[in-house]
C-alpha cells in the first residue's frame, strides 16, 4: 500500500510516496481502508519538526481519515468488517491502510460521504469543545471568530448559530470572509497579513469593537472602568491564529468574556493581562487530552450530536478542494502560505467517490 513518508524534518517537499507492506491488526485494533484524508495546520507542524508530539523517522504525518472497516483485532466488539467509518490517531493518516485503537474509530451515519467524514470531527469537536463546553457560549451572546475562513473558523460559525448567537467573523482575505458570510455570519471583519506595531494593533481593535455589542447592563457596577469602552465587546472569542492578531482580540472583549486560544498560526502570541484583569475576563487555552472527550469511539453522546447536527444541516464541513494523497506536499505547502480557505482533503487510490 502507498504512504506519504517523512524521513526528516523540513518544509512539505520533503515527504516522499513510499510503498510499505499492510500494517499487522493487533488486540483492541482495527485496520481502515482510506478513502480521504482530512488536512490539518497540525500536518504542517508535524513535517517541519514543531510539534510538541515527538516523533522518531521515518514516520507518517496526517491526524484524521475516512474509510471502510477491513479487519477488527481480538476484543474489538463495537466495530465490524465493512462498516464506513471516521477515526483519529495522533499521525500515520496520509496512506492507504490504516491500523487505529478501537476507541479512535466511530462509524458514520448514511447520509455522510467520505470527503464530509474525512474533515468532520476534529473541527467539529473542537469547536464545540471550546465554545459550548468550555466558554458555554448562549443565546444573544455575540462571538468573534478569528481565523474565519479555516476549519474550526467556520464550524464555530455553525456552532454559534446553532446555539442563537451573534457571530462576527474575521480573516485576511475577502475569499475567506465571503465563505464565513455564506456560513451565516452576521458580520465579516477583513485583517491584514499582518499586525505589527502599536497603531496597527489600535486600528484592529476598533475595527472589532466597531461589529460588537453595546450593553450597558453589561457595564461592571464599580465605576467607569477605560478598558471596558462602554460596555462594548464579545462575550467569546475564538482565536486560531494568535500572532498579533490576539492582543486586539483580548482587548475587545466584554465584561467578563471569554477568550478561547486554539492555535497560534501566526505565531506564539505576547499579550498583556491588564486588560484580563480589568475586565472579569477569561483566557482559555483549548487543548483537551482526556480520552474520554477526544476520541470518538468513547463519545457516544457528543458524536450522537454532532452527527445530529450534520444531518439537520447546521455542521457541514466547507470541503473547497480535494487532491490525490500524491500532492500532499503541494498542499501543506499552501497551508503554510495561508493559501487555504474551507477544508482541503486528500484521496487515495481506494476513493470511488
Amino acid at each position: 500500500m502507498r504512504a506519504m513518508v517523512c524521513h526528516e524534518f523540513g518544509p512539505p517537499d520533503v515527504l516522499q510516496v513510499a510503498e510499505l507492506p499492510t500494517p499487522q491488526v493487533g488486540a483492541g485494533e482495527v485496520l481502515v481502508e482510506v478513502h480521504a484524508i482530512g488536512v490539518n495546520f497540525t500536518d504542517v507542524l508535524c513535517v517541519a519538526g514543531r510539534s510538541q508530539l515527538k516523533r522518531k523517522f521515518p514516520f507518517t504525518p496526517g491526524v484524521e481519515a475516512a474509510g471502510v472497516v477491513l479487519e477488527v483485532g481480538e476484543g474489538v466488539t463495537k466495530l465490524r468488517p465493512g462498516q464506513r467509518v471516521l477515526a483519529t490517531r495522533p499521525d500515520g493518516c496520509y496512506a492507504e491502510e490504516v491500523v487505529f485503537l478501537e476507541n479512535e474509530v466511530c462509524a458514520i451515519p448514511d447520509s455522510m460521504d467520505m470527503v464530509s467524514a474525512a474533515t468532520f470531527y476534529i473541527v467539529a469537536f473542537t469547536a464545540e469543545y471550546a465554545l459550548c463546553q468550555r466558554a458555554k457560549l448562549k443565546a444573544g451572546e455575540t462571538l468573534l471568530v478569528l481565523a474565519a475562513g479555516g476549519g474550526v473558523g467556520l464550524a464555530s460559525i455553525d456552532i454559534g448559530k446553532a446555539v442563537g448567537a451573534k457571530v462576527v467573523a474575521a480573516a485576511s482575505s475577502q475569499d475567506k470572509l465571503d465563505l464565513a458570510l455564506a456560513r451565516g455570519a452576521d458580520a465579516a471583519v477583513l485583517y491584514p497579513r499582518e499586525v505589527e506595531g502599536l497603531d496597527a494593533q489600535k486600528a484592529l481593535l476598533t475595527e472589532f469593537l466597531r461589529h460588537a455589542t453595546t450593553d450597558r447592563s453589561l457595564a461592571p457596577t464599580v465605576g467607569e472602568i477605560s478598558t471596558v469602552h462602554d460596555s462594548a465587546g464579545y462575550q467569546v472569542i475564538i482565536d486560531g491564529v494568535g500572532g498579533g492578531y490576539a492582543e486586539p482580540a483580548m482587548r475587545a472583549l466584554a465584561w467578563q468574556g471569554r477568550y478561547l486560544s486554539v492555535g497560534f498560526a501566526a505565531g506564539v502570541p505576547k499579550i498583556s493581562l491588564g486588560p484580563v484583569l480589568f475586565k472579569d475576563a477569561d483566557i482559555m487555552g483549548i487543548q483537551p487530552v482526556d480520552e474520554h472527550v477526544r476520541m470518538p469511539g468513547l463519545a457516544a453522546e457528543k458524536m450522537k450530536k454532532l452527527f445530529g447536527w450534520f444531518d439537520q444541516g447546521y455542521l457541514r464541513p466547507q470541503v473547497t478542494a480535494t487532491y490525490p494523497m500524491e500532492d500532499a506536499a503541494k498542499v501543506l505547502g499552501d497551508f503554510a502560505d495561508r493559501k487555504i480557505s474551507g477544508r482541503v482533503v486528500l484521496t487515495t487510490s481506494r476513493y470511488t467517490g
